[in-house]
Protein backbone atom coordinates (compact mmCIF):
# COMPACT_ATOMS: atom_id res chain seq x y z
CA UNK A 1 0.00 0.00 0.00
CA UNK A 2 1.29 3.47 -0.84
CA UNK A 3 1.89 5.99 1.92
CA UNK A 4 -0.93 8.31 0.85
CA UNK A 5 -3.58 5.57 0.72
CA UNK A 6 -6.08 5.05 3.50
CA UNK A 7 -6.70 1.56 4.80
CA UNK A 8 -9.95 0.33 6.29
CA UNK A 9 -10.16 -2.96 8.17
CA UNK A 10 -13.20 -4.61 9.67
CA UNK A 11 -14.22 -8.12 10.56
CA UNK A 12 -17.38 -10.18 10.34
CA UNK A 13 -19.02 -13.08 12.11
CA UNK A 14 -17.04 -15.37 9.78
CA UNK A 15 -13.77 -14.07 11.27
CA UNK A 16 -15.12 -14.53 14.79
CA UNK A 17 -16.08 -18.12 14.03
CA UNK A 18 -12.59 -18.84 12.72
CA UNK A 19 -11.05 -17.49 15.94
CA UNK A 20 -13.51 -19.46 18.06
CA UNK A 21 -12.48 -22.64 16.22
CA UNK A 22 -8.94 -22.26 17.55
CA UNK A 23 -5.33 -21.93 16.42
CA UNK A 24 -5.48 -24.51 13.62
CA UNK A 25 -8.41 -22.75 11.96
CA UNK A 26 -6.64 -19.40 12.35
CA UNK A 27 -3.42 -20.82 10.90
CA UNK A 28 -5.24 -22.31 7.92
CA UNK A 29 -7.05 -19.05 7.22
CA UNK A 30 -3.88 -16.99 7.47
CA UNK A 31 -2.04 -19.33 5.13
CA UNK A 32 -4.78 -19.41 2.49
CA UNK A 33 -6.26 -15.91 2.56
CA UNK A 34 -5.48 -12.72 0.75
CA UNK A 35 -4.15 -9.52 2.34
CA UNK A 36 -7.48 -7.94 3.38
CA UNK A 37 -8.86 -11.13 4.86
CA UNK A 38 -5.69 -11.72 6.87
CA UNK A 39 -5.87 -8.20 8.28
CA UNK A 40 -9.55 -8.65 9.14
CA UNK A 41 -8.85 -11.88 11.00
CA UNK A 42 -5.97 -10.28 12.91
CA UNK A 43 -8.21 -7.33 13.74
CA UNK A 44 -10.83 -9.71 15.14
CA UNK A 45 -8.15 -11.32 17.32
CA UNK A 46 -7.81 -8.02 19.16
CA UNK A 47 -11.33 -8.54 20.49
CA UNK A 48 -10.62 -12.09 21.65
CA UNK A 49 -7.22 -11.46 23.21
CA UNK A 50 -8.06 -8.23 25.04
CA UNK A 51 -9.09 -9.02 28.64
CA UNK A 52 -11.56 -6.12 28.54
CA UNK A 53 -13.96 -8.14 26.39
CA UNK A 54 -13.97 -11.06 28.84
CA UNK A 55 -13.09 -13.88 26.47
CA UNK A 56 -11.09 -16.50 28.28
CA UNK A 57 -10.02 -18.66 25.38
CA UNK A 58 -8.70 -22.06 26.46
CA UNK A 59 -6.29 -21.86 23.52
CA UNK A 60 -5.01 -18.33 24.19
CA UNK A 61 -1.38 -19.52 24.43
CA UNK A 62 -1.78 -21.43 21.17
CA UNK A 63 -2.86 -18.24 19.41
CA UNK A 64 0.12 -16.34 20.82
CA UNK A 65 2.47 -19.08 19.61
CA UNK A 66 0.81 -19.07 16.20
CA UNK A 67 1.24 -15.30 15.92
CA UNK A 68 4.93 -15.61 16.78
CA UNK A 69 5.40 -18.26 14.11
CA UNK A 70 3.38 -16.28 11.58
CA UNK A 71 5.59 -13.23 12.12
CA UNK A 72 8.47 -15.16 10.56
CA UNK A 73 6.39 -16.59 7.70
CA UNK A 74 4.52 -13.49 6.63
CA UNK A 75 5.93 -11.22 3.94
CA UNK A 76 3.55 -8.24 4.06
CA UNK A 77 4.66 -5.29 6.21
CA UNK A 78 1.15 -4.28 7.31
CA UNK A 79 0.30 -7.81 8.40
CA UNK A 80 3.60 -8.12 10.26
CA UNK A 81 2.84 -4.80 11.96
CA UNK A 82 -0.56 -6.15 13.02
CA UNK A 83 1.03 -9.30 14.42
CA UNK A 84 3.68 -7.36 16.33
CA UNK A 85 0.97 -5.13 17.79
CA UNK A 86 -1.04 -8.14 18.99
CA UNK A 87 2.05 -9.73 20.52
CA UNK A 88 3.03 -6.47 22.20
CA UNK A 89 -0.42 -5.89 23.63
CA UNK A 90 -1.44 -9.41 24.69
CA UNK A 91 1.44 -11.85 25.02
CA UNK A 92 1.32 -11.91 28.83
CA UNK A 93 4.50 -13.45 30.27
CA UNK A 94 6.02 -15.50 27.51
CA UNK A 95 7.32 -15.12 23.96
CA UNK A 96 9.66 -18.08 23.79
CA UNK A 97 9.36 -18.74 20.06
CA UNK A 98 10.12 -15.11 19.24
CA UNK A 99 13.04 -15.08 21.67
CA UNK A 100 14.47 -18.32 20.26
CA UNK A 101 14.27 -17.07 16.66
CA UNK A 102 15.09 -13.39 17.21
CA UNK A 103 18.28 -13.69 15.18
CA UNK A 104 16.15 -14.55 12.12
CA UNK A 105 13.79 -11.60 12.35
CA UNK A 106 13.82 -8.87 9.73
CA UNK A 107 15.93 -6.02 11.14
CA UNK A 108 13.00 -3.65 10.60
CA UNK A 109 11.13 -5.54 13.36
CA UNK A 110 13.99 -6.18 15.76
CA UNK A 111 13.29 -3.23 18.06
CA UNK A 112 9.56 -4.01 18.12
CA UNK A 113 10.25 -7.68 18.86
CA UNK A 114 12.58 -6.78 21.73
CA UNK A 115 10.02 -4.32 23.03
CA UNK A 116 7.35 -7.05 23.05
CA UNK A 117 9.74 -9.42 24.81
CA UNK A 118 10.52 -6.75 27.40
CA UNK A 119 6.81 -6.23 28.05
CA UNK A 120 6.48 -9.83 29.18
CA UNK A 121 8.39 -8.75 32.31
CA UNK A 122 9.91 -12.21 32.32
CA UNK A 123 13.44 -12.29 33.74
CA UNK A 124 14.37 -15.33 31.68
CA UNK A 125 14.77 -12.94 28.74
CA UNK A 126 17.47 -10.85 30.44
CA UNK A 127 20.38 -12.67 28.72
CA UNK A 128 18.71 -12.17 25.34
CA UNK A 129 18.14 -8.48 25.96
CA UNK A 130 21.72 -8.07 27.15
CA UNK A 131 22.87 -9.25 23.71
CA UNK A 132 21.26 -6.13 22.23
CA UNK A 133 22.08 -3.44 24.78
CA UNK A 134 25.10 -2.35 22.70
CA UNK A 135 23.61 -2.99 19.26
CA UNK A 136 24.74 -0.77 16.37
CA UNK A 137 21.17 0.41 15.82
CA UNK A 138 20.45 3.00 18.50
CA UNK A 139 16.73 2.26 18.58
CA UNK A 140 17.36 -1.44 19.16
CA UNK A 141 19.96 -0.54 21.77
CA UNK A 142 17.59 1.82 23.60
CA UNK A 143 14.71 -0.67 23.58
CA UNK A 144 16.95 -3.40 25.03
CA UNK A 145 18.38 -1.06 27.67
CA UNK A 146 14.92 0.18 28.70
CA UNK A 147 13.63 -3.38 28.97
CA UNK A 148 16.60 -4.39 31.09
CA UNK A 149 16.05 -1.38 33.33
CA UNK A 150 12.40 -2.36 33.85
CA UNK A 151 13.29 -5.98 34.53
CA UNK A 152 15.85 -4.94 37.12
CA UNK A 153 13.03 -3.35 39.14
CA UNK A 154 11.23 -6.68 39.51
Amino acid sequence: MEDNEVSYTSYSQKHCEIVENGPEAIKKYLSESEYGEKRSLLFSLDRYLDPYFGYNLPFFDGIILLLQEQLFKEQDKDIKDDIVQLLTDYSKGQLDYLAEHIDKIDTHYLADALYAIGLTYNKKYVPLLMNYEHHENQIVQRVAQDALKELSKI
